[in-house]
């Protein structure tokens, strides 16, 4: 055996040697380290390099000496040549101008595997000489060929594995912030060198912080690409100096996002990961649109609950106060409003504010908000749905919705719900809002037109004083509440002269002078009726007989003053207290009588009944 057959021999059997301490374990990198070191201890060369064949070019490993983090072998070429198979010319003024020879490794196809490049030695040149550097580079391209096979099985069963376990979670779960931070995990955990952003379609409030919106503005064309088509994209952004792989995050029903991961320039990605990015998109996208499903699902159920209750108190006895309260908790509850309010127009110039309202509105702030949605409703806009107020001074609160509130196409009013947070009400929220409301209009409607119909029975049409019945109600209940009180009964003077003298037009403008000055009187203390022709009575609860008698006083002086022509009144009144043990018809009786007598001892004055019996 001479020497190049011996060197042959050792050669072979040191490959040999390697190839059967690989398995899976084996960092890919360090494996062809080993290897680059025999061929130069064997051979007794100084300088070489290893390149590895992909994508139809030469890349060298990322780095051979770090190779402890078993990542495998990474296409990124930083700033290192690419070559083609006659790569020597090409290299003979960059980094490895060093190397005057090369080696190519080919499998048993004589397709291309890798590549060595050295100083070539004495040693060398010798060997490759000789019928022998055929079979070196045959047992090469074996020993290549069985490392690139191992590290494929191990990096796709560590691929699959990955897969699994995402696929394990992306069907264990209904909530989108897990599904969205595993995908992140998994993209992040096998591309430790390349940044990963995710670009989602729909606000995902409170599910994961990385993401952000996907603009169709300002995105890059090949992320546009891959959002409208379906399918991955590759860029290589010269702008930026980066490669960017657009993977669409995709489900059966639409694409709900892009993973996005952006490499250094010129990275070629490998089928393999191409691959591995397509799946987990897709997986992510289906879990996604599942959870979509499963939330909407609730949401429905949560929406048709809260439109049957909503319904079924609309459709009780409530009074518009107690209903407006009742849509406030309903509409807190369901969209979490930072400030709501319920307006109702009184002219075309003037509004009231329900007491239902949150304070806000009450205050200078409160009110410019409903002074811009007023305007708004007045130019014609039918509702109003603001995601992102930029309006000038108003700029507390964010997120709008404004609805109106009608009565037979009319607008009667509208509620305003806010919140700070930008985009905080979806339009899912929205369409909601507008069904309660659609249907609480109505509610309202008849209620303000039933209050509308009672006020008219109860109320006395001439006079817009309460009628006798409804004032009888109103005392007996308070007496009944054993509440004290001061009953009053007025009576014009020589009616019947105004009458005779200026006809009864003018007799009925007079008995509606005196009721507006009683009404300005009265209001917020008692409630006066029309008792009968010309009598008025009004009753005080819970007040005392000074304060009786400071009215009556107060009516003495003023309905001659408030009155064209001229007319005086006579009255009478009479306290009550639980102590008494009046009945209402002994209180009326007492006041009665309380009248006559001021009636029959001169008229235009006032007579106390508990002063007559002294």
């Amino acid at each position: 055996m001479n020497v190049h057959e011996m060197t042959l021999y050792e050669m072979k059997c040191s490959i040999f040697d390697l190839l059967s301490n690989l398995d899976h374990e084996y960092p890919f990198e360090k494996m062809l380290v080993e290897f680059k070191e025999l061929f130069m201890s064997h051979f007794e060369i100084k300088d070489a390099e290893i390149l590895l064949y992909d994508n139809n070019r030469f890349t060298p490993l990322f780095n051979t000496t770090s190779y402890q983090n078993n990542r495998g072998l990474e296409t990124y070429t930083k700033d290192h040549p690419i070559f083609n198979v006659s790569f020597i010319s090409h290299a003979s003024d960059r980094e490895y101008e060093f190397a005057d020879d090369s080696l190519i490794i080919r499998d048993v196809h004589l397709a291309p595997l890798a590549a060595l490049l050295f100083r070539a030695s004495e040693k060398w040149h010798a060997f490759s000489q000789t019928p022998h550097l055929k079979v070196l580079k045959k047992a090469f391209g074996t020993f290549i060929g069985q490392v690139i096979q191992m590290h494929k099985i191990s990096e796709n069963e560590k691929a699959y594995r990955h897969l699994f376990e995402v696929a394990e979670l992306f069907n264990s779960t209904m909530e989108s912030d897990v599904i969205l931070e595993g995908l992140m995990e998994a993209v992040c955990g096998s591309f430790p060198a390349y940044k990963v952003n995710l670009l989602l379609s729909n606000e995902q409030k409170g599910k994961t912080n990385e993401y952000r919106l996907f603009d169709y503005a300002n995105e890059r064309a090949s992320a546009v690409d891959a959002f409208l088509s379906g399918d991955l994209t590759i860029e290589n952004a010269v702008d930026i100096a980066s490669s960017l792989l657009n993977a669409p995050i995709r489900g059966r029903q639409g694409i709900y996002g892009i993973l996005q991961i952006t490499a250094p320039k010129n990275t070629e990605f490998t089928v393999a990961q191409k691959s591995f990015i397509r799946s987990m998109a897709n997986g992510a996208g289906n879990a996604l649109e599942n959870a979509s499903l499963y939330d909407q699902s609730h949401r429905l159920v949560d929406d048709l609950r809260l439109v049957n209750e909503a319904s079924r108190e609309l459709n009780s006895n409530l009074d518009l106060d107690e209903m407006i309260a009742f849509l406030k908790v309903q509409f807190m509850n369901a969209f979490c409003p930072h400030e709501m309010a319920f307006i109702f127009y009184e002219d075309q110039c003037n509004y009231s504010i329900s007491p239902s309202s949150t304070p806000l509105f009450k205050e200078t702030a409160g009110k410019r908000y409903i002074d811009s949605v007023s305007a708004r409703f007045r130019n014609g806009e039918e509702a109003i749905f603001d995601a992102n107020i930029q309006e000038g001074n108003i700029n507390e609160f964010k997120s709008l919705v404004a609805l109106p509130i009608s009565n037979g196409g009319e607008v009667i009013g509208f509620v305003i719900l806010m919140h700070r947070e930008e985009y905080f009400f979806s339009f899912d929220s929205y369409k909601l809002m507008r069904s309660l409301i659609g249907h609480s209009s109505l509610a309202i409607s008849n209620i303000m037109l039933r209050d509308q119909l009672q006020e008219l029975v109860n109320k006395d049409h001439l006079t817009k004083l309460f009628t006798r019945s409804y004032l009888d109600e109103i005392v007996t209940a308070s007496i009944d509440r054993e509440e004290s009180g001061v009953f009053i009964l007025l009576d014009v003077d020589d009616f019947k002269l105004v009458n005779d003298s200026y006809g009864h037009t003018t007799g009925d403008m007079v008995l509606r002078q005196i009721s507006a000055l009683i009404l300005s009187i009265v209001e917020g203390r008692g409630i006066a009726s029309r008792w009968g022709g010309e009598e008025i009575a009004v009753f005080m609860p819970s007040a005392t007989v000074e304060e009786g008698l400071d009215l009556a006083k107060q009516l003495v002086v003023g309905i001659p003053e408030a009155t064209d022509p001229t007319v005086t009144v006579s009255i009478g009144l009479s306290g009550w207290s639980p102590t008494d043990g009046k009945s209402y018809k002994e209180l009326f009786q007492a006041t009665d009588h309380a009248l006559y007598h001021a009636k029959n001892h001169g008229k235009n004055r006032f007579v106390l009944h508990e002063q007559l019996q002294r």
